[in-house]
């Protein structure tokens, strides 16, 4: 075949799914944005770990957009080939569908390399950075992020507190209540301060008030110029979490079917994107006379059905329905059968309007024959592997 024909295919594949890929990246990442935004309002993120957060999230955002962006940029460059009759010059000189097929894998094989060293390493580093920095974020930071003009609880001394201004410094012109054993007691402030000690205490400091104690006769104003409350910190469990460890931790750790859930969660994710442009090509071949929505409509419900069943296989594997093996052979043999399927058409267009009226066709009959045995095979391959 000739080598230039190769070469315009592989280009219009590549930059299709170069374009595909920066739109939705950027719609991703601006959802990712405006969300982290909004804690950064509410008082849930501390403002300054903003960018800090939205940089590890980079690698969660490429583990949706490359492989969705590969199969609709394969779909849409197959389609827009075919209707120019690129793809029956094509023919022509000797390019069939295997070529086709092999040419768009090209891409997807680097991008399955990159993906596959995403999930091992590059998303483990940023669950790692964003476990850390809310690990991590101290009760001086917490309390940075309490508003001014609106009444802010402290769970941890079982108390609240009104300011009227705020700077970077604390809270000024403080009216604060605070519960404790023995009594309840209201003091004003000129400000408040929180602070964090490297030993495992908070601190709350109000400067400059006067402070209602109860006794007997009443209440007791006391005047101070610093008043300090501490309070132990508050320390998280130390958990196992598969989404932190990279593929050297998940090898070298004892073997459960967990940790062999998450390795092979974490390859299917590469190998989908080989197996969806087994599904791309032949689709859009095939689906060329249905218009350009109607094949990415049908696309994406099979690659999200897809991408969906490869995201959730791990709730199959740790209710201990099947072993983790079988959930991955499963899955992936099912949409590597559908490529088949397509591709064994061969030249035949998929109709949408006339599928009802072509059902009972022999062709049809003897493609749904085979698809039913091969589901039979399949399920009994799980319960027997089940019952062992």
């Amino acid at each position: 075949m000739p080598k230039i024909i190769v070469l315009y295919i592989l280009k219009q594949v590549s930059k299709t799914i170069f374009v595909t890929f920066l739109i939705l990246f950027g719609i991703l990442f601006l959802n990712e944005s405006i969300q982290f935004l909004e804690k950064a309002s509410r008082g849930e993120l501390y403002p300054e770990l903003l960018l800090l957060v939205l940089l590890f999230s980079l690698p969660s955002i490429l583990e949706v957009a490359v492989p969705i962006s590969v199969f609709l940029g394969v779909l849409i460059s197959i389609y827009n080939l075919n209707k120019t009759n690129e793809i029956s010059f094509a023919y022509q000189v000797g390019l069939g569908s295997k070529g086709l097929i092999f040419i768009s894998s090209i891409p997807a094989l680097f991008l399955s390399i990159f993906v596959a060293f995403n999930s091992f390493y590059l998303m483990p580093l940023s669950n790692s950075n964003l476990s850390f920095l809310s690990d991590t974020q101290k009760f001086s930071d917490t309390f940075k992020l309490m508003g001014e003009g609106k009444i802010n609880k402290i769970p941890d001394l079982d108390g609240i507190f009104y300011a009227e201004k705020a700077s970077d410094r604390g809270f000024q012109g403080v009216f604060a209540n605070f519960n404790s054993v023995d009594a309840d007691l209201v003091l004003s402030a000129s400000e408040v301060l929180g602070k964090s000690s490297e030993e495992n205490m908070n601190q709350l400091i109000f400067e400059n008030g006067n402070m209602l104690v109860p006794s007997d006769q009443g209440y007791m104003d006391l005047e101070f110029k610093e008043l300090s409350f501490l309070f132990p910190k508050k320390i998280k469990p130390i958990e196992k979490k598969l989404e932190l460890m990279t593929l050297n931790s998940l090898i070298t750790n004892e073997k459960d079917s967990l940790l062999a859930g998450e390795i092979l969660k974490r390859l299917s994710m590469a190998l989908m994107l080989i197996i969806s442009v087994l599904l791309a090509v032949p689709l859009s071949l095939r689906m060329a006379n249905n218009g350009r929505f109607a094949l990415i409509l049908i696309g994406l419900v099979i690659f999200l059905s897809y991408y969906g069943l490869v995201i959730g296989q791990k709730a199959l594997v740790s209710d201990a329905i099947f072993t983790p093996l079988q959930v991955f052979l499963l899955i992936h043999s099912i949409y590597l059968s559908t490529a088949f399927l397509f591709y064994s058409l061969e030249r035949t267009s998929i109709d949408l309007g006339s599928v009802i009226a072509n059902k009972f066709s022999k062709n049809w009959i003897m493609q749904l024959f085979i698809l039913m045995i091969l589901v039979y095979v399949l399920i009994n391959f799980i319960y027997l592997g089940t019952a062992k």
